[in-house]
């Protein structure tokens, strides 16, 4: 009895303790951030989840410092809206520059998104991964090459089709390593398979 009294007497002023500090807000309402990125789907007769399998498979996000200031930033990618580049001004306060950095989509259903240093300048570069080739989707894998100047100004380049990653299938991310220890990044590219509507099972009746 007399430990179990030590126990609750221990308990009671921790709780006490505490009731006078304000804890960390471990989440953040988006609003609060200036995120304002959203991966809104828009189902169609000829485009759905019966038409393609992984049409609710979502986009991808990826953190890194690009401007090389200490702080993560943000690249969102979409299925049928705009991927957005973040770029972190501290505090967690974020300013959208997707426009200026060159970043913009181009309209296609983009799926991953990595962030590398693909040319070995020291920069980020950023690789966004594409659906293409089918119902419609034409997209391509693309590549920014960053060129943010050394006075913070962020700025990159898309050159996919330069360093031979153009590629054009059904790329879900893409993972970048140094495989053959040379010194330079090779790349791991991730693709699902194809199902087509004539794998559903047709209707069949149960009633007698």
């Amino acid at each position: 009895m007399k430990n179990i009294g030590l126990a609750l007497l221990a308990f009671a002023i921790i709780i006490l303790g505490s009731c006078g500090q304000v804890a960390d807000i471990p989440f953040r309402l988006r609003q609060s951030t200036g995120i304002s990125f959203s991966n809104d789907l828009h189902p169609t007769d000829s485009f759905n989840i019966i038409q393609y399998l992984y049409y609710y498979n979502g986009g991808g996000v990826a953190a890194g410092d690009i401007n090389r200031d200490g702080l993560p930033d943000l690249y969102f990618t979409a299925n049928e809206g705009p991927n957005q580049l973040y770029l972190n001004r501290g505090n967690f306060q974020f300013e959208e520059i997707s426009g200026s950095a060159g970043v913009s989509s181009n309209g296609e259903w983009s799926t991953g998104v990595t962030m590398a240093d693909v040319d070995g300048d020291g920069r980020l570069d950023i690789y966004v991964c594409q659906l293409g080739d089918y119902k419609g989707k034409s997209g391509r894998n693309r590549l920014y090459i960053n060129e943010t100047t050394p006075d913070g100004e962020v700025h990159f380049r898309e050159a996919a089709a330069e360093y031979g990653l153009d590629f054009r299938g059904f790329a879900t991310q893409a993972s970048f390593f140094d495989y053959d220890l040379d010194g330079d990044l090779d790349v791991y590219l991730l693709n699902h398979s194809v199902h087509g509507v004539g794998n559903y099972g047709k209707a069949v009746s149960l009633r007698p």
